[in-house]
């Protein structure tokens, strides 16, 4: 069965960008939102070239410490929280769900509590701040490159924060930033972009990608997002409509692999310093498969539709989900683990 989010159909890419900032940059905020361009700034020598609409929404990023890919970040329409990440989660149970049963949903799971997060309300906010039996998360996914990821919200120096959604794309790629430090970081890999944080990388957090039927029939006493989120959105259409079936693209990455349909979501995860992706739905349900990588061997097991990976030793590896083009084009010497080739 294919996988998706119910939506509306939206016919073109452009109907679809202009639903999407009518729809999501509603503030009380009189800010316009920043041109798209990629004009850059270079008043530092020792900096790399930020990008204007950076520099001008992030007064208090450490631009000293920058990724020189940064300078190739564009402006995806809304400014610096125009898409506004919930920081107040409600939760009701998962019976309660209203919208059809094939709606995907990230799942998060504690020793005490389990948590879904649907992809009819994450394509409109992108980021959910909230915690798992007490401890602090943030669940996000980025409609542009299908990118979902959970992780741990705590900065590499200890320091608890939350995080928004920056208004740039880095190849189609959501950027985020921390509300500590306002250093940048990149949504699918979790690694600093720029600021006080440059070079670290987010830790990771374990997760399930399932539609609400299953978590419905398999975890009846799960908590699902609520739609009191305080924002107007329509939650029962998805702005992005028609955009994962198409061959286009909003944001035109640097370049596209073509081993693999560009749209086609992938299993990533990292073993030693090697990137890994696997095609997700070649991963049948009830097998397990063996990977070498780097001379280890990784498991892969998929069982009713909920994937675990272990390294040699039996200990977990975590995951995040991400179209093909978005993680061929972030990891030019990564490993491709395909079980059908």
């Amino acid at each position: 069965m294919k996988k998706q989010t119910t939506a509306i159909m939206i016919t073109s890419a452009v109907v679809g960008i202009g639903a999407i900032i009518a729809g999501i940059a509603l503030s009380a905020s009189n800010t316009s939102a920043p041109s798209s361009s990629s004009e850059t700034t270079d008043s530092s020598p020792n900096t790399a070239n930020i990008p204007l609409f950076l520099e001008q929404g992030f007064a208090s990023t450490d631009w000293s410490q920058a990724d020189p890919a940064i300078s190739q970040a564009l402006s995806g329409g809304p400014p610096k929280d125009g898409i506004p990440a919930i920081d107040e989660p409600r939760f009701e149970p998962v019976a309660n769900f209203e919208h059809p049963d094939d709606v995907l949903a990230i799942l998060v799971q504690g020793d005490t509590e389990t948590k879904a997060y649907p992809y009819n309300i994450l394509v409109w906010h992108e980021i959910v701040n909230d915690t798992i039996d007490g401890s602090p998360i943030a669940v996000s996914f980025c409609p542009l490159c299908g990118s979902a990821a959970v992780y741990d919200s705590v900065l590499p120096k200890g320091t608890v924060t939350t995080f928004g959604v920056s208004g740039g794309l880095l190849e189609s790629n959501m950027i985020m930033f921390d509300r500590e430090t306002e250093t940048l970081w990149q949504q699918s890999t979790g690694k600093a972009l720029a600021g006080e944080h440059y070079p670290s990388e987010l830790e990771l957090r374990s997760f399930q990608l399932l539609s609400l039927g299953e978590i419905k029939d398999r975890y009846p006493q799960a908590l699902v997002l609520s739609e009191a989120t305080g924002h107007t959105r329509d939650y029962a259409n998805n702005p992005y409509a028609g955009y994962d079936d198409s061959e286009s693209f909003y944001f035109v990455p640097s370049r596209v692999d073509d081993r693999y349909p560009a749209k086609e979501i992938f299993v990533a995860f990292t073993v030693g310093d090697i990137a890994v992706a696997a095609p997700w739905l070649k991963l049948e349900d009830g097998e397990s498969y063996d990977a070498t990588i780097a001379d280890e061997t990784v498991s892969l097991e998929q069982t009713d539709g909920e994937l675990h990976i272990a390294g040699p030793d039996g200990a977990e590896i975590p995951f995040y989900f991400e179209m093909w083009f978005s993680w061929a084009v972030q990891n030019d010497g990564g490993q491709v683990f395909d079980p059908t080739r």
